[in-house]
């Protein structure tokens, strides 16, 4: 336990300076509401941690309130106190997703051959050229009125009026269907 928190006697080597029950008011009240906050939490450090953080945030609205002429009560307190462990539950779970990964680092395959990170990440907006090909010798071979119907739906843009019916739209369907099964 560190001697921030530690509530010892002074006469064990301590020092009078470094207990919050000698602190003067309002800070002693602070610290005490401060305490009751931190018990939840497994780690000292996050006790710690969090016990200055409910104090130096009750100090800062203690003087927006004095600036506005309002006294901050004890109920205020608590809520601030509350807040406060909220924020730090909430950073706290940020920090431990936090993970850099450099993408020039070097990655070993199966075969144990080396390459840089970057060079493994799929391109999401290139072309794969082979389901292309494999697409328009499909379309090449389909009949002539599932062309029709292709290039309606691909011209459909141009606001010529042309309009697909119910049975392009299921020859279409068709089309996609038996290329999927195709691939």
């Amino acid at each position: 336990m560190t001697y921030s928190t530690h509530r010892g006697n002074p006469h064990d080597g301590d020092g009078e300076a470094l207990l919050y029950d000698s602190l003067e008011q309002p800070w002693h009240q602070w610290a005490k509401i401060a305490r009751n906050f931190t018990y939840e939490l497994d780690d000292q450090w996050d006790r710690e941690d969090l016990m200055h953080n409910i104090i130096v945030r009750l100090a800062e609205v203690a003087e927006e309130y004095r600036q506005k002429g309002k006294p901050l009560t004890k109920w205020g307190c608590i809520r601030v106190a509350r807040y406060t462990r909220l924020r730090f539950y909430h950073q706290k779970k940020r920090w431990r997703k936090v993970l850099a990964v450099s993408l020039n680092s070097a990655v070993r395959d199966q075969d144990g051959n080396e390459t840089e990170f970057i060079n493994t990440l799929i391109d999401q907006k290139r072309v794969d050229l082979d389901v292309w090909i494999d697409a328009k010798s499909h379309y090449l071979k389909s009949p002539e009125r599932v062309k029709q119907a292709i290039r309606k739906l691909l011209t459909n843009g141009d606001g010529d009026g042309h309009r697909l019916s119910g049975y392009d739209w299921k020859l279409i369907r068709q089309f996609r269907a038996e290329f999927a099964e195709k691939t």
